[in-house]
């Protein structure tokens, strides 16, 4: 009885333990963000109907690959895959990634996967991990800056600029089964530049987890979308390599025994993690197409094949031609080979060389020009004019160098097309992002005067990506097959020159 009436004894608790009530707001209004740029992405997708599960075209593709692989084959349903498919040996193929198809096992358990319409949903959660990721990447940079060069209105106008423009926007144009690969490897690229951003802006190196994280991601990447799989593998095998380095280097140093008995096993994990999601990427390719580094043989793409003038330009100058390069760069940058690919004697020359050039001609100078301009200063800042301790720009080029290798793909490709655009975002996010520290610390020694009209300048650049992101999107609904017709009729009228080509499909 003593003892129930007894004072109780305290409890000692550790103040430092208990989350801080201004990052439990903080964490409340990111996800409230997050969750109010799902609902609005998901009325652009949806064409204002709310409809989470909704056919999309060839939406059965992947349904139908996990339901084959899960019979331990790599072939799908030639109904499923419809004009896209590939057949070789009598059996017919997607080139797409697994990655996608895996993502439906949960879906087997509460629904008819042959039936299950999951494109959208999909498209929608990729979308929603990319814009999360990318917005982490943005405030981690804006933290780490001293307190005197953290501009929240300059802050408010990147993450405007992040959720509102740029190809995010007008990529939701439909949930069509190429957007689902782009949109995944996507969110992949950004997690990958935020475990990057967030080592090199702070004082630590790259620790044992995000090396593995780093192998985890790039391994994903690889089995969603080769070329943006390929970068984040190179990026990652350098700085995987550069910390066993430094873990060398340090086993000469007794002051640093913590870091040695710590970093080694998360190396040789982060190594046995990306040689065996790379191994199971090759045994899918051999799978497919009897070679473990081949991606997609175009030699078995009907496609290409049935078409003469398909088939020519595939043989006299191959699905990637670095003399393309320079044409991809117009196209990319100005859309001008679109409007001149009907015009003499330019229709003949671009004819003989690129399958076909899709509309809309756009130029990222209007759609998100912020990350244009930004990404420009941050390249100088990166290569030339730095003011970054040598650990983090030997950590920022090797990612950026890694981050050019889609870029020089698209760009050589034999097909040009909007969706492609997002293959360039992970080295323009990280570009513009080095760019927005720069202009951060230099704004912190301003005037208040000369920071107000960085501020309106940059409030006039966000409004004019917003507009025009949202603008290429109603033509993008316009043109594209992947949109049902009555919602191609219902934007034409908001277009000034209607034009409806019949859209050819793409690779």
């Amino acid at each position: 009885m003593k003892s129930l009436l007894a004072p109780r004894a305290r409890v000692s608790v550790d103040i430092s333990e208990r989350p801080e009530p201004g990052r439990l707001s903080s964490a409340w209004c990111f996800a409230a963000l997050i969750a109010a740029a799902a609902v609005y992405y998901l009325v652009l997708l949806s064409n204002g109907t709310f409809r989470v599960f909704a056919p999309e075209m060839l939406d059965q593709a992947y349904n139908s690959m996990l339901t084959h692989m899960l019979h331990g084959q790599f072939d799908v349903d030639p109904k499923a895959i419809g004009f896209e498919a590939i057949t070789r040996n009598g059996k017919t193929f997607a080139y797409f990634g697994v990655f996608p198809a895996l993502l439906r096992l949960p879906a087997l358990v509460f629904a008819d996967i042959s039936q299950a319409e999951l494109a959208r949903l999909s498209c929608l959660c990729a979308l929603v991990v990319f814009i999360g990721l990318q917005l982490g990447a943005l405030f981690s940079v804006h933290n780490c800056l001293p307190s005197a060069s953290r501009r929240p209105g300059f802050l408010t106008v990147m993450a405007g600029a992040t959720l509102l423009s740029g190809p995010q926007i007008y990529i939701l144009g439909s949930a069509a089964i190429y957007h689902e690969s782009i949109l995944w490897a996507a969110a992949m690229a950004a997690g990958f530049n935020l475990i990057v951003v967030r080592a090199a802006f702070t004082d630590r190196p790259l620790r044992g987890v995000d090396l593995v994280l780093l192998a985890i991601v790039a391994g994903l990447a690889i089995n969603t979308r080769p070329p943006i799989g390929l970068d984040l593998s190179l990026s990652a095998i350098v700085l995987i390599i550069t910390s066993g380095w430094r873990q060398y280097a340090a086993r000469r140093d007794d002051e640093d025994a913590v870091a040695r008995n710590t970093l080694g096993p998360p190396l040789v994990v982060a190594i046995s993690i990306l040689g065996l999601l790379t191994a199971g990427a090759g045994a899918v390719n051999f799978a497919r197409w009897g070679n473990p580094l081949t991606f997609l043989d175009f030699h078995y793409y009907g496609e290409v094949q049935q078409t003469a003038s398909r088939a020519a330009v595939l043989r006299d100058y191959g699905a990637f031609n670095v003399g393309r390069v320079w044409i991809g760069t117009l196209y990319y940058a100005t859309g001008l080979p679109w409007l001149l690919k009907g015009v003499p004697p330019f229709a003949e020359f671009l004819r003989d060389r690129i399958v076909a050039i899709e509309a809309p001609p756009l130029t990222p100078l209007l759609t998100n020009p912020i990350t244009v301009l930004l990404a420009t200063f941050g390249v100088y800042r990166a290569f030339w004019k730095s003011d970054l301790p040598a650990r983090s720009l030997i950590m920022l080029r090797v990612v950026l160098a890694g981050h050019v290798v889609p870029m020089i793909v698209v760009l050589g490709f034999f097909y040009f097309t909007l969706r492609y655009r997002f293959d360039f975002a992970p080295f323009m996010t990280l570009a513009s992002l080095i760019g927005y520290r720069s202009v951060s610390l230099s704004l912190g020694a301003a005037r208040d005067r000369q920071a107000g009209r960085w501020l309106a300048g940059g409030i006039v650049l966000m409004a004019v990506g917003i507009v025009f992101s949202h603008y290429a999107l109603l033509m993008h609904k316009a043109w594209s097959m992947a949109v049902p017709v009555e919602v191609r009729r219902a934007v034409l009228p908001f277009l000034p020159s209607a034009y409806w080509p019949l859209a050819s499909p793409a690779p």
